[in-house]
């Protein structure tokens, strides 16, 4: 029988087809499954998104830190400070200068009254007007409180009237637990919590403090001051020319520091972040390195003195003094009766030359050189007899600064006073200056029984330095 046979051509021409056919199916579902894919990939990609981005919206944030140590300050309802403050309102006018004084309960001795004291005592009364003064009572013992509040109200109630003096407390909810701190600086376990709730009474008192006034300077309350600080911090400002985070007015820890208010917010929440980890007095230095200065700026001599022996840390003693803060203690606090100030040296206004014949701590510093024939008159409002002068120059931190070359004269009559010059006559010399000093006593006999109008330095040659007159204390007959 005869079989039909496919020819060999016919075959393969079907064989080709087949896998051409196979071909196309194989790419349509190839391209099929890229496009599932593809649209798959960005289905998915758009899932791992949100959910990368649902986490980083629960990872801790900067404000979230914030949070660990108090709720976010920059949220706290717009009254806070209201309800921060003991007497009066917030004040709404803004001034030059806020001083910041946190202050806690002591055991033992006790500092604020006598450093509040001293700020008060050495501002000049047209100063007032140019500063706050903000204490925070930032101990939670009300007993202890209410004593402090009430003593600072009856000693300065005109100050806390027209808003210069201004008392705050906090409340306990404000501060984050201070239990189970961090293990730094290998201070124990009181230490630890003690220095971590002093970091966040700082920041309240900055956050209380930042729309007061155009510059802040923080202050210890165990200090003493001099008398022009105001001026000295003024005179330092207006002289600086770079630009500047921190001027330091003492070289000691967390006093007197002075900060553009501007800044406060930023320092606070620096201070927070690290609350735990260091005290201020480390965090501060680091704050301005990130503000991007370099090197501080400590104006010499300096002029806030710590006088604590006792820490408010309990069992610490801490006598620290700072080295740059010129000694202005008169030494021989003369009668010195009434008497009115005149000189032809040009006068460094925070040294006046009434400092130098007061009894209070300062002194008078000339603004320049000493020249030959410079003069230095105290004119008495009534003549008087005197028994001994004695007149000190220079000063620990400017012993260059004295007098090299000087004459000391009595005069037994003035003829005249003008506004800026006495005309003093029938001149008596009394001695000459050595080594920046002289004294001179017995002086009833030398005089016999005349009165004297004036007394009067005069510099005999030109001098290198500047001229400081500490002290000038005079002693009349009985």
């Amino acid at each position: 029988m005869k079989t039909n046979r496919i020819p060999l051509t016919s075959i393969i021409c079907v064989f080709s087809v087949f896998t051409f056919i196979i071909q196309i199916l194989i790419l349509l579902h190839s391209n099929s499954y890229a496009v599932y894919k593809c649209s798959t990939w960005i289905n998915s990609e758009k899932v791992t998104d949100s959910r990368y981005q649902q986490k980083a919206y629960n990872l801790v944030s900067y404000k979230d830190y914030l949070n660990k140590p108090s709720s976010d300050l920059t949220k706290l309802h717009s009254a806070w400070r209201k309800e921060a403050t003991l007497f009066q309102r917030v004040p709404e006018q803004k001034r030059y200068l806020t001083i910041g004084i946190p202050t806690v309960r002591r055991v033992g001795d006790e500092y604020i009254m006598k450093t509040i004291k001293s700020i008060v005592n050495f501002t000049r009364t047209e100063e007032l007007k140019e500063i706050y003064i903000v204490i925070f009572l930032a101990d939670f013992n009300e007993t202890w409180r209410a004593d402090i509040s009430g003593r600072i109200k009856k000693s300065y109630s005109n100050l806390i009237t027209s808003g210069t003096l201004i008392v705050i407390s906090s409340w306990e909810s404000f501060y984050p637990p201070l239990d189970n701190l961090k293990h730094t600086y290998n201070d124990n376990d009181d230490k630890r919590k003690w220095r971590s709730k002093q970091n966040v009474d700082y920041a309240f008192i900055f956050l209380y403090s930042q729309n007061l006034s155009t510059y802040y300077i923080q202050m210890e309350d165990d200090i003493f001051t001099v008398p022009g600080y105001l001026q000295v911090i003024k005179d330092y400002v207006s002289e600086f020319k770079t630009p500047w985070t921190c001027l330091e007015f003492s070289e000691l820890g967390f006093i007197g520091k002075l900060y553009h208010s501007y800044d406060l917010e930023k320092l606070a929440k620096m201070v927070l972040l690290f609350y735990e980890e260091q005290p201020c007095d480390f965090t501060f230095l680091y704050f301005n390195l990130q503000m991007l200065q370099f090197t501080r700026y400590i104006r010499r001599p300096t002029i806030f003195q710590h006088v604590g022996i006792r820490s408010s840390l309990p069992g610490k003693i801490q006598p620290l003094k700072d080295r740059y803060f010129d000694n202005l203690d008169k030494s021989y606090k003369g009668d010195n009766p009434p008497a009115k100030i005149y000189t032809n040296m040009d006068i460094e206004p925070s040294f006046t030359p009434e400092m130098a014949y007061s009894r209070e701590p300062g002194y008078f510093w000339s603004k320049g050189n000493g020249k030959a024939n410079d003069w230095f008159t105290v004119v008495f409002d009534e003549p008087q007899r005197l028994d001994s002068i004695i007149i000190d120059t220079g000063s620990r931190e400017h012993p260059e600064d004295k007098i090299e070359h000087g004459k000391l004269q009595a005069s037994l009559s003035l003829v005249s006073v003008s506004s800026s010059q006495p005309k003093c006559t029938n001149d008596i010399l009394l001695g000459y200056f050595e080594n920046g000093d002289i004294k001179v006593g017995n002086l009833t006999s030398t005089l016999g029984p005349f009165k004297i109008h004036c007394v009067s330095i005069i510099l005999t040659e030109t001098q290198s330095w500047w001229i400081i007159i500490k002290e000038i204390a005079i002693f009349v007959a009985t």
